[in-house]
Parts: C-alpha cells; structure tokens; sequence
C-alpha cells in the first residue's frame, strides 16, 4: 500500500532483518513445534535483529517503532514460523505496556537494557488477590503467558479487591523468578509459543508495581510523559493491542500458500500430472485461495492505517471506526480460514504428513483463530446492534 512506502526507514529496514531470517526460522519450526516454545537461538536472533525491541522506549535503547513495524514483522515471521511471528507481535507488544508504567518501573524494567522479554497471563482459575500493608498478596494459577520460558519479567491481571461492586482490573508487574511455570501447553497448534501456566503462591507485589488497568491502558497514562514521541505510549491501547493477531494469522496464511504452491508442482513433473482432468479444478481453487488471500491483505492494510492514523494524531477511535476494526479483523481471519482449509483439501493425504509444513500452518491458523480479539460472533454482533441502532448513510463514506 502506497501509505506504507512512506513510513520511516526504519519500518523497511526492520522488515528486511525479519525477511532474512526467514530461511533459519522455517528451518527450525517443525523442532520449535516438538519443543513447545521457540529456541534459545531463535530468542538471540529476534534480539540481535532488534524485533523484541522494536516498543521499547527510546530512551533505554529500543527503536520506539510505531504500530505498523510491529505488526508487519511478525506477518513476516509467521510466514516461516507462526510462533516467532506470535513472539515479534504479541510479547514483543507488552514493552509497550511496560513504557505506559510509571517512569520508576520503566526505569527499573530496563535498568539492565532493552532486550528484556515480559510476559503476561490475565486468563485467571482459583486466584486470590489480598490487599495488605504496603501491596498486595497474590496466589493461584494465571494462564496462557507466551514465551514464559524465556521471559524476564511477568505482567498479570486480577480483579481488585478493594471494592469489587466496581470491577475494577489491576496489572502486577513481577520479576519472572518470583513465579512457578507449570508446563500444561499440550496443545493442537501454535506449541512454539510456550503459553503455559505461571502459579504463585502467597506473593507480594509492592504497591509501586501495581496500577489500575483502565488507567494503564487508557489515553494519557501516567508513564506516557516518560516516553514522548511515542503515540502507543500514549493512547488507548485496547485496540492497538487487540489487532495485533492479525499480522501473525495473515502471515501463517500466506506461508501456507506458498508451501501448497510448493507442493503442488512438485506434483506435476510428468506430463500426465500436468494434464489431469481434474487440474482445471486445482487451478481455479487455487485462484479463490489467493483471491481471499489478497482481501485479507486489503483488510490488513486497512487496519494498519486506520491505528497508525489515530495514533499519530493522538486520537481515540469512534465508536463506528471501533465496532468497524472489531469486524475487519474478525473478517480477515475467516478468509485466511478459509483459504488455508482449501489448500488443505487440495493437498489431499499428501498434507497430512508431519513433513508437510502446510499442516502445521493450518493447526496453527485453527489455535490463532479462536482467540476471543477475533472471535465471529462478538464482533459481528457488536457491528449489527450499531448499525441497527444508528440512521443509514453510506458505508463508503462511513468507513
């Protein structure tokens, strides 16, 4: 998109040292795969190459990328490894949470330089939060936190006890020793991740590193004077956050594609190969694939635009443009779906096979897909009640 081409030359060359670990990176994803979480090796490149650094704040060494940098990496990642591509995008995004902290945890967090790895788990079972002198006592089982094994601090969610008629969230930031990982991630893809369980047993968190999440993620957090010139330091960050699932989801589709591709004129090195009866039939599925493909590209770049637009004009997002990228990235993911199961089926038994990287892509794509920040039936829902609710106009120009 000719939006892109303009962006700083630090986007392009950002995406040049993750296209030229693409060839290491798809090398290792079937090992990444039966190891359940991405290699120390693979861990050294992404911080040698700047891509976990890519929101960490300037002022403690990182790149201080805007949105679409991060994004786009980890579309390129996933393209060869679904899991890296989730590792860029999703955990590399928490140093962002971090640099919306007051400045004393931000100063703390990098005190030993930017390439630290934070993680984070707010789906919760069994916790209990208590407000005591000083802080507060956490114990119970917090879930999902990817790239625990490699991470150096842990961000966690629960709900504050104070006055729990309000609701009200609050984010622990903890050195990552101070937790249990208890490895439960058996899972049917996206195993790279390493998304396991973190226990804590009677912990204390200082009341220093504990903030309300409605503050932390809302406009004008108290760190965000910390780190100027940085708008996802800045902004309502739910929607920067919530989008970022589609980088690695479009990346995954579009390796999919290729390695079907790949795959299917393997297939046809004999002359009877190439004039099956039944090739017209791969040829025009094949076309759909890409189509759907190529709207999802459309959707994708659309997304980006419309964050980096608001963020850089320091804007929150409408209730119409909210309810509107709810259903875009919904949508994207249906199509890379759908597109990447009919590459499944074109491949036949032939893609059944663990040497087949198409259907890694496709347990994967399945795993990414029912994240609840793309979940069908939410954001449909949410953009039906609007546009019930709201006098018609023109969709063009609404959107």
């Amino acid at each position: 998109m000719d939006w892109m081409t303009a962006l700083p030359q630090g986007h392009h060359e950002t995406c040049d040292r993750a296209r030229a670990l693409l060839g290491r990176w798809r090398a290792l994803a079937a090992e990444t795969e039966r190891a359940r979480c991405i290699s120390q090796q693979t861990v050294d490149d992404l911080l040698v190459g700047g891509l976990m650094q890519l929101v960490v704040p300037r002022r403690y060494g990182g790149l201080q990328s805007d949105w679409p940098t991060l994004v786009e990496a980890s579309r390129i990642a996933a393209r060869a490894c679904p899991s890296t591509g989730w590792m860029i995008g999703l955990v590399g995004s928490h140093a962002a949470i971090v640099g919306r902290l007051p400045s004393l945890c931000q100063d703390t967090v990098f005190a030993d330089g930017p390439g630290q790895i934070i993680a984070t788990a707010s789906v919760s079972k069994g916790v209990s939060i208590l407000k005591v002198d000083g802080g507060f006592r956490l114990s119970g089982t917090w879930c999902f936190s990817s790239g625990i094994d490699h991470a150096h601090w842990v961000v966690l969610s629960g709900k504050d006890p104070r006055d729990a008629s309000l609701g009200q969230t609050l984010l622990f930031t903890l050195r990552r020793e101070r937790v249990q990982v208890e490895d439960v991630w058996h899972v049917a893809g996206m195993c790279g991740t390493g998304s396991k369980d973190l226990r804590l047993d009677n912990v204390f968190v200082s009341d220093a590193w504990v903030v309300l999440q409605s503050e932390c993620f809302g406009s004008a957090p108290v760190g965000a004077g910390h780190n100027p010139g940085g708008y996802l330091f800045d902004v309502e960050f739910i929607p920067y956050l919530g989008s970022l699932h589609i980088g690695p989801v479009l990346g995954c589709a579009e390796g999919a594609y290729d390695d079907c591709v790949a795959a299917l004129r393997n297939r046809e090195v004999t002359k009877e190969n190439a004039a099956s009866k039944t090739r017209p039939i791969r040829l025009e599925q094949l076309a759909e694939c890409a189509a759907q493909l190529s709207c999802a590209r459309h959707l994708y770049h659309s997304i980006a635009f419309l964050l980096h637009s608001a963020g850089v004009a320091g804007r929150s997002l409408s209730l119409q443009e909210l309810v509107t990228l709810k259903r875009d990235r919904a949508y994207l993911v249906r199509l890379c779906v759908q597109a990447v199961q009919q590459l499944v089926w074109q491949l036949g038994t032939g893609g059944i096979f663990d040497a087949s990287p198409v259907q890694r892509h496709w347990r994967d794509l399945q795993v990414m897909a029912s994240h609840m920040d793309v979940n069908w039936d939410s954001a449909m829902l949410a953009y039906g009640d609007f546009a019930m609710d709201h006098h018609p106009c023109d969709p063009a120009k609404a959107e």
